[in-house]
């Protein structure tokens, strides 16, 4: 299982990279592919991985840690892939998703 997911982890950071690119340099499907894979990222790899960590940690009682840290990650890349693609409602949501790791990843770390 670790492996398929370092695979797709790979992957997803190599279609992000290509979306990247293909972006600055303004070529076609630049904003599909940025749009794929963080969305690929953001909802199956980043899961999996938490999953996978959380079932290799010995101490269960993080459970709140691993949770916080997906809605997290879920804020701050759903608020980047906004702004890339400039649609609507990025500011004020790449603005919550700058405070959020502050405001709630952290006192829930430094808890558990």
């Amino acid at each position: 299982m670790k492996q398929k997911i370092y695979i797709l982890g790979v992957i997803t950071a190599m279609v992000i990279f290509m979306g990247t690119i293909f972006k600055v340099n303004h070529w076609p499907a630049a904003g599909f592919m940025l749009t794929a894979g963080i969305i690929t990222f953001i909802l199956v790899f980043l899961p999996l991985a938490l999953i996978d960590s959380y079932r290799g940690d010995e101490n269960k009682l993080n459970k709140p840690l691993y949770i916080v840290t997906g809605v997290t990650g879920f804020v701050i890349f759903t608020g980047m892939l906004f702004k890339i693609m400039h649609w609507p409602y990025a500011g004020p949501l790449l603005s919550v998703a700058l405070i959020f790791p502050y405001v709630v990843f952290l006192p829930v770390f430094f808890i558990v």
